[in-house]
């Protein structure tokens, strides 16, 4: 039997995470109707790695009325120091102050949790729009829409369906399946578009006060590579190893592996006078350090008839050039532009609209994505000195150059084209730099 069209559209946003919090938050400023289904029982939950957020995603929590809450309890990032594991300094730059003069936002430094705390607490009518312990297990989609059945045996319908939940979707595990079935696209419905060829180790420790606040720090070595930063309350670092070989397989570690890893880590500088396992001590190891599978990826399709992925789920970087949720939420603001403009044009979300919308998003957002992954996963590699030139140039010939300049010329007209919600008037902050990209009416 035919399911009725409903007469206002309605958006399924799997996942509520911080880009599909962020994704709420655009869908509401555009009034398009929506839900949001998480899996887990909580939102603001506490495991989770220090994240970076850059002046474009500044620029968009700025539009959206969160920025000045950010800024509130972020560390203001300034410089980087490149070392070794032995402690020994490479070269120190200004990297995010540069970034700051250029574009008129800081980058910012704090925990998972926090960003997910401020996108959840700002966002209206939050108890009726996000349900958790909503697991989904199937969709099925219908010329008017979609039905998509959670675990409890309850089930939402809507006009599409967003698929923000993360590196191991369940979201694009059933819209490969769909397309797998569907007369126009074959192929194995079970193969993992997504390859670690690290793990990582994350937690956070109480602030020092021997080391300095928002100064960046990144070692290098053999096999493994380091960050870490001191912030305003906590100190938040990562440690990347390669694997053996690259694998596709899903792993959960146990506390057992969790705690091995870290006594291989032990006498790795994290800082210049500070050993990994001296900020060990001082974590928490249940509550806040995880022992991770850092997958890379980008899918070569990110969308199957009303079904459309975000972020992590369709394009995954290493953490290591602090692209991943900048990225997301850049595809987020680009994914409600184009539902905007269908519903901007009186249109109905038909299945010719949609496509429509998906594919204008993906060609929009696929090149630049795809860029910043080969980015992040060079970037590991050189830091990770995976081949003796690698090594040689990382050693020797970074020291030499000029990394503020070098950064400037790759950042910064990267940052320019970043995109805005285009519906919602906003001026912003400006720096050195002009913004390319304004709402429309305002270019």
């Amino acid at each position: 039997m035919a399911v009725k069209p409903t007469n206002k559209p309605r958006v399924i946003v799997v996942g509520a995470g911080p880009v599909g919090l962020y994704t709420a938050h655009a869908l509401a400023k555009a009034n398009i109707d929506y839900v949001v289904l998480e899996q887990h029982s909580e939102i603001v939950r506490l495991r989770g790695a220090g994240i970076v957020l850059l002046p474009n995603t500044m620029r968009l929590l700025d539009q959206i009325g969160l920025c000045e809450a950010t800024e509130k309890i972020a560390t203001r990032l300034n410089s980087k120091v490149n070392l070794l594991q032995n402690g020994r300094e490479l070269i120190r730059f200004r990297l995010f102050e540069p970034m700051q003069e250029a574009f008129g936002y800081y980058t910012l430094g704090f925990s998972r949790r926090d960003i997910l705390r401020i996108l959840y607490e700002g966002l209206p009518e939050r108890e009726r729009r996000i349900k958790t312990n909503a697991g989904i297990v199937n969709i099925e989609t219908h010329d008017n829409g979609v039905r998509v059945h959670l675990e409890d045996g309850s089930v939402e319908e809507g006009s599409l369906i967003i698929g923000a939940d993360g590196v191991h979707s369940k979201t694009r595990e059933i819209m490969t399946k769909l397309a797998c079935e569907s007369s126009e696209s074959k192929g194995d419905e079970d193969a993992y578009p997504m390859v670690a060829s690290y793990q990582g180790l994350f937690s956070r420790a109480p602030r020092r006060e021997d080391i300095p606040l928002g100064c960046f720090y990144e070692s290098h070595g053999t096999g493994v590579a380091s960050q870490g930063v001191n912030g305003n309350e906590f100190l938040y670092f990562g440690v990347f190893r390669a694997l053996p070989k690259p694998t596709t397989a899903k792993r959960r570690f146990t506390k057992q592996e969790l705690e091995e890893e870290a006594e291989r880590l032990s006498d790795i500088h994290i800082f210049p006078t500070v050993q990994f396992k001296e900020i060990w001590s001082t974590c928490d190891h249940d509550k806040d350090a995880s022992l991770v599978h850092i997958e890379e990826g980008i899918l070569d399709k990110w969308y199957h008839g009303r079904v459309v992925l975000l972020g992590d789920a369709v394009h995954k970087m290493t953490p290591i050039n602090g692209n991943g949720l900048n990225t997301g939420l850049q595809s987020a603001t680009v994914l409600v532009n184009q539902l905007h403009g269908i519903l901007n044009s009186d249109s109905d979300f038909t299945n010719e609209a949609i496509e429509k919308a998906f594919h204008n998003y993906q060609t929009t957002q696929e090149e630049g994505c795809s860029k910043i992954c080969q980015e992040g996963a060079f970037m590991t590699r050189l830091v990770t000195w995976t081949t003796w030139t690698g090594w040689f140039f990382d050693r020797f010939i970074l020291p030499w150059m000029n990394l503020e300049e070098a950064a400037k010329s790759q950042t910064q007209p990267q940052m320019q084209e970043a995109h805005i919600l285009d519906f919602i008037p906003f001026e912003g902050r400006t720096g050195t730099v002009p913004w390319k990209k304004m709402p429309k009416g305002q270019a």
